[in-house]
């Protein structure tokens, strides 16, 4: 027991340190990294100083700026095409993103926009297969209901019977998401549903437990036309665009180190 504990312990800071130093290589975070190191070295070395400043500034803005931001998003979001309805599935897998907490408001409105466009087409595909299961997943971070029981109510709003969904509570990352449902698909039709960007990486995690599944994007944050706008809109484009790379990265990593 005590062991199991020390385990999940260690899990635990792990998967704290990875999103800690993701959230730091994220645009903005890294920008901020730059500037402080380059004001550090501005008395003693003060060309490295303005390099750096000057490197801080290009990374903001080019990242800020919708033409740049739009080719960043879209190196990660084409991968897969909606998904075809037609196309029979046994159950539909919605993975864990986001919630706010807000009282006195529909269950709904506590989603993200990523999680409302995810459970959305969750829904668009299961009411095309009236026998199909929902399964939603995301655990709560130590604070209130887990984002799974959100989605699941949000999807009993959205008229979803309950004996349809299962839940997948205590899933922290998309890994575990994949791990804790394996031994349910077995040999099942699945639909994987996600944001568009995050599912090159969410599919390869479910073929690694041994999941076949059918890709269906959710939401696309890139545009086919661009304004010139610098703007917190395309900040967040190429925010998503660097953590896929960094997650793709580390997926790759772990990969060829279990091999």
């Amino acid at each position: 027991m005590a062991f199991s504990i020390k385990t999940n312990n260690m899990s635990l800071i792990l998967f704290y340190c990875k999103k800690f130093i993701g959230m730091m290589l994220m645009p903005i975070p890294l920008t901020l990294v730059i500037m402080s190191l380059a004001f550090f070295l501005i008395n003693k070395r003060p060309r490295i100083a303005k390099l750096l400043l000057c490197c801080a500034i290009l990374l903001l803005g080019l990242t800020s700026w919708s033409p740049v931001a739009n080719r960043l998003i879209a190196t990660v979001e084409h991968d897969y095409p909606v998904f075809n309805i037609q196309q029979p599935v046994d159950v539909v897998v919605v993975l864990g993103s986001a919630h706010k907490r807000l009282t006195n408001t529909p269950v709904v409105m506590e989603l993200g926009n990523s999680a409302l466009f995810r459970l959305e087409e969750g829904i668009r595909i299961l009411k095309a297969n009236p026998a199909a299961q929902l399964f939603v997943s995301g655990y709560s971070g130590g604070i209130g209901k887990s984002h799974a029981e959100l989605m699941r109510e949000a999807a009993i709003e959205l008229g979803v019977s309950a004996d349809r969904i299962t839940i997948f509570p205590l899933a922290k990352d998309t890994e575990d998401e994949a791990n804790m449902m394996a031994p349910h698909l077995k040999d099942k039709r699945v639909a994987l549903v996600t944001e568009a960007s995050h599912l090159k990486r969410a599919v390869i995690f479910f073929h690694r437990a041994g999941i076949k599944v059918f890709p269906a994007p959710a939401m696309f944050l890139g545009s086919e036309q661009s304004d010139w706008q610098i703007n917190a809109t395309a900040a967040h484009k190429s925010e998503r665009a660097f953590y896929e790379w960094i997650g793709r990265a580390w997926q790759w990593i772990k990969g060829e180190i279990r091999n």
